[in-house]
């Protein structure tokens, strides 16, 4: 049972740590997060990547 609890918190602190707001992201990981979503069929016409997108464009100007 200890055994369970501990993947199981391990599992969440790692999903947690990737629902990161986009508008606290750094440059750097939207362009990662674009980088994985162009290697997904179908990645760059979610809404996700459209957010990702303006961010970026909007922290260039």
């Amino acid at each position: 049972m200890a055994e369970k609890k501990e993947t199981e918190t391990t599992e969440k602190g790692e999903n947690t740590s990737q629902r990161k707001k986009i508008n606290r992201l750094s440059p750097a990981e939207i362009e990662a997060k674009l980088e994985q979503l162009k290697a997904t069929p179908g990645g760059m016409q979610t809404r996700y990547a459209q957010h990702l997108l303006q961010r970026s464009s909007s922290l260039k100007k």
